[in-house]
Protein backbone atom coordinates (compact mmCIF):
# COMPACT_ATOMS: atom_id res chain seq x y z
CA UNK A 1 0.00 0.00 0.00
CA UNK A 2 1.59 3.34 -1.20
CA UNK A 3 1.31 6.75 1.49
CA UNK A 4 -1.62 8.12 -0.61
CA UNK A 5 -3.74 4.70 -0.17
CA UNK A 6 -2.27 4.61 3.70
CA UNK A 7 -3.39 8.09 4.24
CA UNK A 8 -7.15 7.90 2.60
CA UNK A 9 -7.15 4.58 5.11
CA UNK A 10 -8.42 5.96 8.16
CA UNK A 11 -10.41 9.37 8.66
CA UNK A 12 -8.35 12.74 9.01
CA UNK A 13 -9.02 12.68 12.90
CA UNK A 14 -7.57 9.28 13.17
CA UNK A 15 -4.06 10.85 12.07
CA UNK A 16 -4.43 13.87 13.78
CA UNK A 17 -4.68 11.63 17.08
CA UNK A 18 -1.88 10.01 16.22
CA UNK A 19 0.76 12.68 15.51
CA UNK A 20 -0.61 14.39 18.80
CA UNK A 21 -0.03 11.05 20.26
CA UNK A 22 3.44 10.82 19.17
CA UNK A 23 4.54 14.22 20.05
CA UNK A 24 3.40 13.78 23.88
CA UNK A 25 4.40 10.17 24.68
CA UNK A 26 7.96 11.56 23.09
CA UNK A 27 8.35 13.98 25.89
CA UNK A 28 6.26 12.19 28.40
CA UNK A 29 8.58 8.98 27.97
CA UNK A 30 11.39 11.14 28.27
CA UNK A 31 10.28 11.73 31.86
CA UNK A 32 9.03 8.47 32.66
CA UNK A 33 13.04 7.03 33.21
CA UNK A 34 13.81 9.23 35.90
CA UNK A 35 10.30 10.74 37.71
CA UNK A 36 10.34 8.17 40.22
CA UNK A 37 13.83 8.42 41.24
CA UNK A 38 13.70 12.25 40.70
CA UNK A 39 10.24 12.22 43.40
CA UNK A 40 12.62 9.51 45.44
CA UNK A 41 15.24 11.92 45.50
CA UNK A 42 12.75 14.88 46.83
CA UNK A 43 11.32 13.33 49.61
CA UNK A 44 13.93 10.55 50.62
CA UNK A 45 10.65 7.71 51.94
CA UNK A 46 9.97 5.12 49.53
CA UNK A 47 5.86 5.48 51.36
CA UNK A 48 5.55 8.75 50.61
CA UNK A 49 6.93 7.99 47.13
CA UNK A 50 4.33 5.43 46.96
CA UNK A 51 1.66 8.26 47.63
CA UNK A 52 2.68 10.89 45.36
CA UNK A 53 2.73 8.15 42.34
CA UNK A 54 -0.80 6.67 43.61
CA UNK A 55 -2.40 9.88 43.53
CA UNK A 56 -2.44 10.81 40.46
CA UNK A 57 -4.33 7.32 39.73
CA UNK A 58 -6.57 7.41 42.68
CA UNK A 59 -7.70 10.92 41.23
CA UNK A 60 -8.09 9.44 37.89
CA UNK A 61 -10.13 6.31 39.21
CA UNK A 62 -12.48 9.09 40.85
CA UNK A 63 -12.74 10.92 37.13
CA UNK A 64 -12.96 8.28 35.33
CA UNK A 65 -16.47 7.11 37.19
CA UNK A 66 -18.31 10.29 35.40
CA UNK A 67 -15.42 10.42 32.33
CA UNK A 68 -17.26 8.07 30.00
CA UNK A 69 -20.95 9.45 30.84
CA UNK A 70 -19.64 13.02 29.86
CA UNK A 71 -17.81 12.00 27.15
CA UNK A 72 -21.61 10.41 25.88
CA UNK A 73 -23.05 13.76 27.53
CA UNK A 74 -21.17 16.43 26.25
CA UNK A 75 -19.29 14.95 23.33
CA UNK A 76 -15.83 13.59 22.78
CA UNK A 77 -14.01 16.35 21.83
CA UNK A 78 -14.72 18.92 24.74
CA UNK A 79 -13.11 16.34 26.94
CA UNK A 80 -10.06 15.96 25.00
CA UNK A 81 -9.56 19.71 24.81
CA UNK A 82 -9.88 20.25 28.55
CA UNK A 83 -7.29 17.21 29.23
CA UNK A 84 -5.13 17.74 27.18
CA UNK A 85 -4.95 21.78 28.72
CA UNK A 86 -4.72 20.62 32.49
CA UNK A 87 -1.98 18.00 32.09
CA UNK A 88 0.00 20.62 30.16
CA UNK A 89 -0.39 22.91 33.21
CA UNK A 90 0.44 20.04 35.80
CA UNK A 91 3.31 18.86 33.74
CA UNK A 92 4.36 22.99 34.33
CA UNK A 93 3.89 22.48 37.66
CA UNK A 94 6.90 20.02 37.95
CA UNK A 95 9.03 23.38 37.74
CA UNK A 96 7.80 25.39 40.71
CA UNK A 97 7.35 22.08 42.76
CA UNK A 98 9.56 21.61 46.04
CA UNK A 99 7.75 20.18 48.78
CA UNK A 100 5.61 16.92 48.95
CA UNK A 101 2.24 18.40 49.03
CA UNK A 102 3.35 21.00 45.99
CA UNK A 103 3.65 17.07 43.80
CA UNK A 104 0.71 15.44 45.48
CA UNK A 105 -1.18 19.06 44.62
CA UNK A 106 0.27 17.89 40.67
CA UNK A 107 -0.71 14.57 40.90
CA UNK A 108 -4.02 15.35 42.05
CA UNK A 109 -4.85 17.45 38.74
CA UNK A 110 -2.71 15.47 36.41
CA UNK A 111 -4.90 12.30 37.15
CA UNK A 112 -8.12 14.14 37.40
CA UNK A 113 -7.02 15.67 33.80
CA UNK A 114 -5.82 12.41 32.11
CA UNK A 115 -9.01 10.60 32.88
CA UNK A 116 -11.20 12.64 30.79
CA UNK A 117 -8.81 11.71 27.88
CA UNK A 118 -8.71 8.29 26.56
CA UNK A 119 -13.40 7.47 27.78
CA UNK A 120 -13.34 10.11 25.18
CA UNK A 121 -10.33 9.01 22.92
CA UNK A 122 -11.87 5.14 22.49
CA UNK A 123 -15.24 6.20 21.83
CA UNK A 124 -14.48 8.35 19.25
CA UNK A 125 -12.18 5.79 17.55
CA UNK A 126 -15.69 3.81 17.61
CA UNK A 127 -18.02 6.68 16.76
CA UNK A 128 -15.92 6.85 13.04
CA UNK A 129 -13.84 3.88 12.55
CA UNK A 130 -15.78 0.74 10.81
CA UNK A 131 -15.72 -2.49 12.70
CA UNK A 132 -13.49 -4.61 10.96
CA UNK A 133 -10.84 -1.48 10.80
CA UNK A 134 -11.31 -0.81 14.86
CA UNK A 135 -8.55 -3.86 15.96
CA UNK A 136 -5.85 -2.39 13.36
CA UNK A 137 -6.50 1.60 14.60
CA UNK A 138 -6.79 0.42 18.18
CA UNK A 139 -3.01 -1.17 16.85
CA UNK A 140 -1.87 2.25 15.14
CA UNK A 141 -2.54 4.04 17.98
CA UNK A 142 -0.47 2.09 20.22
CA UNK A 143 1.96 1.66 17.99
CA UNK A 144 2.04 5.81 17.84
CA UNK A 145 2.15 5.78 21.64
CA UNK A 146 5.23 3.55 21.19
CA UNK A 147 7.21 6.02 18.82
CA UNK A 148 7.33 8.10 21.71
CA UNK A 149 8.40 5.03 24.22
CA UNK A 150 11.23 4.08 21.57
CA UNK A 151 12.94 8.07 21.29
CA UNK A 152 11.42 9.49 24.13
CA UNK A 153 13.83 7.92 27.15
CA UNK A 154 17.07 8.45 25.70
CA UNK A 155 15.85 11.75 24.67
CA UNK A 156 15.23 12.06 27.90
CA UNK A 157 18.88 11.26 29.08
CA UNK A 158 20.28 14.01 27.03
CA UNK A 159 17.86 16.80 28.31
CA UNK A 160 18.26 15.96 32.08
CA UNK A 161 21.90 16.51 31.58
CA UNK A 162 20.89 20.01 30.50
CA UNK A 163 18.21 20.44 32.71
CA UNK A 164 15.57 18.78 34.99
CA UNK A 165 13.15 21.77 34.13
CA UNK A 166 13.79 20.92 30.51
CA UNK A 167 11.74 17.88 30.36
CA UNK A 168 8.87 19.05 32.17
CA UNK A 169 8.98 22.34 29.90
CA UNK A 170 8.71 20.25 26.71
CA UNK A 171 6.41 17.99 28.11
CA UNK A 172 4.10 20.92 28.85
CA UNK A 173 4.43 22.56 25.65
CA UNK A 174 3.69 19.20 23.60
CA UNK A 175 0.17 18.37 25.89
CA UNK A 176 -0.70 22.60 24.71
CA UNK A 177 0.10 21.98 21.22
CA UNK A 178 -1.92 18.69 20.90
CA UNK A 179 -5.33 20.50 22.68
CA UNK A 180 -4.72 23.16 19.80
CA UNK A 181 -4.51 20.91 17.19
CA UNK A 182 -7.48 18.92 18.13
CA UNK A 183 -9.45 22.12 19.03
CA UNK A 184 -8.87 22.93 15.57
CA UNK A 185 -8.79 20.48 13.59
CA UNK A 186 -10.90 17.62 14.76
CA UNK A 187 -14.74 17.56 14.07
CA UNK A 188 -17.07 16.25 17.22
CA UNK A 189 -17.77 12.55 16.18
CA UNK A 190 -21.02 11.88 18.90
CA UNK A 191 -23.39 13.55 16.07
CA UNK A 192 -21.99 11.14 14.04
CA UNK A 193 -22.84 8.17 16.39
CA UNK A 194 -25.94 9.60 17.08
CA UNK A 195 -27.18 10.10 13.40
CA UNK A 196 -25.78 6.54 12.77
CA UNK A 197 -27.74 4.63 15.47
CA UNK A 198 -31.14 6.89 14.11
CA UNK A 199 -30.39 5.46 10.62
CA UNK A 200 -29.77 2.22 12.36
CA UNK A 201 -33.15 2.58 13.99
CA UNK A 202 -35.19 3.69 11.16
CA UNK A 203 -34.13 0.73 8.96
CA UNK A 204 -35.19 -1.56 11.97
CA UNK A 205 -38.46 -0.57 11.83
CA UNK A 206 -38.71 -0.69 7.96
CA UNK A 207 -37.59 -3.90 8.32
CA UNK A 208 -40.11 -5.35 11.22
CA UNK A 209 -37.14 -5.82 13.42
CA UNK A 210 -36.86 -5.18 17.38
CA UNK A 211 -36.70 -1.12 17.58
CA UNK A 212 -33.25 0.00 18.45
CA UNK A 213 -33.44 3.15 21.10
CA UNK A 214 -32.32 5.92 20.55
CA UNK A 215 -29.35 7.32 22.47
CA UNK A 216 -29.94 8.20 25.56
CA UNK A 217 -26.56 9.52 27.67
CA UNK A 218 -28.46 9.48 30.74
CA UNK A 219 -29.46 6.04 30.57
CA UNK A 220 -28.01 4.63 34.06
CA UNK A 221 -25.77 2.07 34.30
CA UNK A 222 -26.68 -1.22 36.83
CA UNK A 223 -23.94 -3.86 37.62
CA UNK A 224 -26.04 -5.84 37.41
CA UNK A 225 -27.02 -5.83 33.77
CA UNK A 226 -23.44 -5.12 33.42
CA UNK A 227 -21.10 -8.04 35.08
CA UNK A 228 -19.37 -9.45 31.93
CA UNK A 229 -17.62 -5.69 31.64
CA UNK A 230 -16.74 -5.80 35.38
CA UNK A 231 -15.07 -9.21 35.37
CA UNK A 232 -13.17 -7.98 32.38
CA UNK A 233 -11.95 -5.14 34.66
CA UNK A 234 -11.33 -7.21 37.70
CA UNK A 235 -9.05 -10.08 35.54
CA UNK A 236 -7.22 -7.52 33.65
CA UNK A 237 -5.85 -5.74 37.01
CA UNK A 238 -2.45 -7.79 36.94
CA UNK A 239 -1.43 -6.45 33.68
CA UNK A 240 -2.00 -2.69 35.11
CA UNK A 241 -0.42 -3.58 38.10
CA UNK A 242 3.03 -5.17 36.44
CA UNK A 243 3.17 -1.49 34.74
CA UNK A 244 2.52 0.30 38.09
CA UNK A 245 5.62 -1.60 39.48
CA UNK A 246 7.38 -0.94 36.04
CA UNK A 247 6.36 3.03 36.90
CA UNK A 248 7.34 3.01 40.42
CA UNK A 249 9.39 0.00 42.49
CA UNK A 250 11.26 -1.23 39.08
CA UNK A 251 13.60 1.46 38.90
CA UNK A 252 14.21 1.42 42.49
CA UNK A 253 15.23 -2.30 42.15
CA UNK A 254 17.79 -1.55 39.10
CA UNK A 255 19.37 1.09 41.25
CA UNK A 256 20.21 -1.48 43.46
CA UNK A 257 22.26 -4.11 41.73
CA UNK A 258 23.15 -2.35 38.59
CA UNK A 259 25.68 0.88 38.68
CA UNK A 260 24.50 2.33 35.44
CA UNK A 261 20.71 1.73 36.07
CA UNK A 262 19.14 4.36 34.51
CA UNK A 263 20.70 3.48 31.06
CA UNK A 264 19.73 0.12 31.90
CA UNK A 265 15.74 1.38 32.23
CA UNK A 266 15.63 3.61 29.72
CA UNK A 267 17.41 0.95 27.55
CA UNK A 268 14.51 -1.59 28.06
CA UNK A 269 11.58 1.26 27.28
CA UNK A 270 13.69 2.49 24.06
CA UNK A 271 13.99 -1.21 23.09
CA UNK A 272 10.31 -2.19 23.96
CA UNK A 273 8.95 1.09 22.16
CA UNK A 274 10.92 0.35 19.00
CA UNK A 275 9.82 -3.26 18.86
CA UNK A 276 6.27 -1.84 19.02
CA UNK A 277 6.60 0.88 16.22
CA UNK A 278 7.78 -1.79 13.80
CA UNK A 279 5.84 -4.76 14.84
CA UNK A 280 2.19 -3.68 16.46
CA UNK A 281 -0.16 -3.10 13.74
CA UNK A 282 0.88 -6.33 12.20
CA UNK A 283 1.15 -8.80 15.41
CA UNK A 284 -2.21 -7.37 15.82
CA UNK A 285 -3.83 -8.08 12.14
CA UNK A 286 -1.98 -11.50 12.57
CA UNK A 287 -3.53 -12.32 16.10
CA UNK A 288 -6.77 -11.22 14.61
CA UNK A 289 -7.01 -14.97 12.83
CA UNK A 290 -6.60 -16.35 16.00
CA UNK A 291 -9.71 -17.44 18.54
CA UNK A 292 -9.86 -14.50 20.63
CA UNK A 293 -9.84 -16.42 24.00
CA UNK A 294 -6.42 -18.37 23.40
CA UNK A 295 -5.02 -14.89 22.67
CA UNK A 296 -5.86 -13.27 25.70
CA UNK A 297 -4.13 -15.77 27.04
CA UNK A 298 -1.76 -16.04 25.33
CA UNK A 299 -0.92 -12.44 26.34
CA UNK A 300 -1.37 -13.43 29.92
CA UNK A 301 1.24 -16.16 29.81
CA UNK A 302 3.86 -13.75 27.97
CA UNK A 303 3.51 -10.77 30.73
CA UNK A 304 3.77 -13.63 33.41
CA UNK A 305 6.88 -14.98 31.45
CA UNK A 306 8.18 -10.82 31.84
CA UNK A 307 7.40 -10.82 35.64
CA UNK A 308 9.96 -13.48 36.23
CA UNK A 309 12.43 -11.44 33.93
CA UNK A 310 12.12 -8.30 35.95
CA UNK A 311 12.39 -10.48 38.90
CA UNK A 312 15.74 -12.44 38.24
CA UNK A 313 17.44 -9.98 36.14
CA UNK A 314 18.45 -7.48 39.21
CA UNK A 315 18.43 -10.07 41.54
CA UNK A 316 21.16 -12.18 39.57
CA UNK A 317 22.79 -9.14 38.50
CA UNK A 318 22.48 -9.72 35.12
CA UNK A 319 20.80 -8.00 31.91
CA UNK A 320 20.33 -11.59 30.44
CA UNK A 321 17.11 -12.04 31.98
CA UNK A 322 15.87 -8.37 31.21
CA UNK A 323 16.32 -7.88 27.43
CA UNK A 324 14.38 -11.35 26.49
CA UNK A 325 11.84 -10.49 29.10
CA UNK A 326 11.88 -6.83 27.32
CA UNK A 327 11.08 -8.81 24.15
CA UNK A 328 8.16 -10.94 25.30
CA UNK A 329 6.65 -7.65 27.16
CA UNK A 330 6.62 -6.40 23.49
CA UNK A 331 4.68 -8.89 21.98
CA UNK A 332 2.55 -9.45 24.93
CA UNK A 333 1.08 -5.87 24.54
CA UNK A 334 0.91 -6.00 20.98
CA UNK A 335 -1.75 -8.43 20.95
CA UNK A 336 -3.80 -8.27 23.90
CA UNK A 337 -4.55 -4.33 24.06
CA UNK A 338 -6.00 -4.42 20.55
CA UNK A 339 -8.03 -7.33 21.18
CA UNK A 340 -9.43 -6.06 24.71
CA UNK A 341 -10.08 -2.91 23.32
CA UNK A 342 -12.21 -4.61 20.52
CA UNK A 343 -13.88 -6.81 22.36
CA UNK A 344 -14.72 -3.93 24.90
CA UNK A 345 -16.06 -1.94 21.83
CA UNK A 346 -17.91 -4.91 20.54
CA UNK A 347 -19.95 -5.98 24.30
CA UNK A 348 -21.09 -1.89 24.45
CA UNK A 349 -24.06 -0.58 24.08
CA UNK A 350 -23.91 2.02 21.42
CA UNK A 351 -24.91 4.72 24.29
CA UNK A 352 -22.81 3.42 26.59
CA UNK A 353 -19.19 3.15 24.34
CA UNK A 354 -17.56 6.03 26.64
CA UNK A 355 -19.15 5.10 29.87
CA UNK A 356 -17.61 1.08 28.91
CA UNK A 357 -14.44 2.14 28.18
CA UNK A 358 -14.09 4.37 31.42
CA UNK A 359 -14.79 2.16 33.27
CA UNK A 360 -12.41 -0.71 31.79
CA UNK A 361 -9.66 1.92 31.62
CA UNK A 362 -10.61 2.08 35.76
CA UNK A 363 -7.77 -0.65 35.68
CA UNK A 364 -4.91 1.27 35.21
CA UNK A 365 -6.12 3.30 37.93
CA UNK A 366 -6.66 0.86 40.69
CA UNK A 367 -3.24 -0.56 39.87
CA UNK A 368 -1.90 2.67 39.34
CA UNK A 369 -3.34 4.03 42.62
CA UNK A 370 -2.61 1.22 44.81
CA UNK A 371 0.60 -0.94 43.37
CA UNK A 372 3.16 1.75 44.15
CA UNK A 373 2.76 2.03 47.92
CA UNK A 374 1.87 -1.84 48.14
CA UNK A 375 4.62 -2.86 45.94
CA UNK A 376 7.06 0.00 47.53
CA UNK A 377 5.61 -2.06 51.06
CA UNK A 378 6.74 -5.56 49.83
CA UNK A 379 9.56 -4.52 48.04
CA UNK A 380 11.31 -2.61 51.46
CA UNK A 381 10.30 -5.77 52.97
CA UNK A 382 11.01 -9.12 50.83
CA UNK A 383 13.21 -7.49 47.66
CA UNK A 384 11.88 -7.24 44.33
CA UNK A 385 12.03 -10.82 43.72
CA UNK A 386 8.96 -12.19 45.53
CA UNK A 387 7.40 -8.77 43.88
CA UNK A 388 7.69 -9.64 40.55
CA UNK A 389 6.97 -13.31 40.83
CA UNK A 390 4.16 -12.48 43.11
CA UNK A 391 2.80 -10.39 39.93
CA UNK A 392 4.10 -13.35 38.17
CA UNK A 393 1.19 -15.85 39.63
CA UNK A 394 -1.71 -13.20 39.63
CA UNK A 395 -1.11 -12.74 35.91
CA UNK A 396 -1.41 -16.58 35.51
CA UNK A 397 -4.50 -16.79 37.48
CA UNK A 398 -6.04 -13.61 35.33
CA UNK A 399 -5.34 -15.03 32.44
CA UNK A 400 -6.69 -18.53 32.90
CA UNK A 401 -10.15 -17.20 34.53
CA UNK A 402 -10.24 -14.71 31.14
CA UNK A 403 -9.82 -17.76 29.26
CA UNK A 404 -12.88 -19.59 30.53
CA UNK A 405 -15.12 -15.95 30.65
CA UNK A 406 -14.16 -14.98 27.27
CA UNK A 407 -14.89 -18.86 25.60
CA UNK A 408 -18.52 -18.55 27.52
CA UNK A 409 -19.51 -15.70 25.29
CA UNK A 410 -17.06 -16.48 22.69
CA UNK A 411 -18.05 -19.60 20.79
CA UNK A 412 -15.49 -21.42 18.92
CA UNK A 413 -14.68 -20.15 15.78
CA UNK A 414 -16.76 -16.95 16.03
CA UNK A 415 -14.19 -14.74 16.49
CA UNK A 416 -14.61 -12.91 13.12
CA UNK A 417 -18.11 -12.01 14.09
CA UNK A 418 -16.47 -9.12 16.55
CA UNK A 419 -15.03 -7.46 13.29
CA UNK A 420 -18.77 -6.62 12.73
CA UNK A 421 -19.75 -2.88 12.73
CA UNK A 422 -22.19 -2.88 15.92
Amino acid sequence: MNLTGLWNRYDQTIWIRAFGTIITTVTSFAIRPFLALYLYGKTGNIYLLGVILGLSPLMGLVTNIVAGGLADKYGRKPLLVYSLIFQGISTFGYIFASTALHFCIISIINGMASALYYPAANAQIVDIVPGAQRLEVFALMHTALNVGAAAGPMLGLLMVKISHNFVFVASAVSLLLYAALVYALIPETLEKANRQKEKNAAKSNRTGSDHVPALSPSRRMRFAEHKLLFALLVLSLPISLLYAQVESNFPLYLQQSFTNYLMIFSSLMTLNGTIVVFSAVWLAKKSEKYYLPHVLWAGFILFALVGVGYGFGPYLHTVAFLLPAEIIFTVGECITFPNQNKLISYIAPEDMRGRYFAIFNMRNNISRAIGPLLGGLMFSHFGGLPLFLSISGLLLVGGFFTHRLTRSIIPAGESAALTTSR
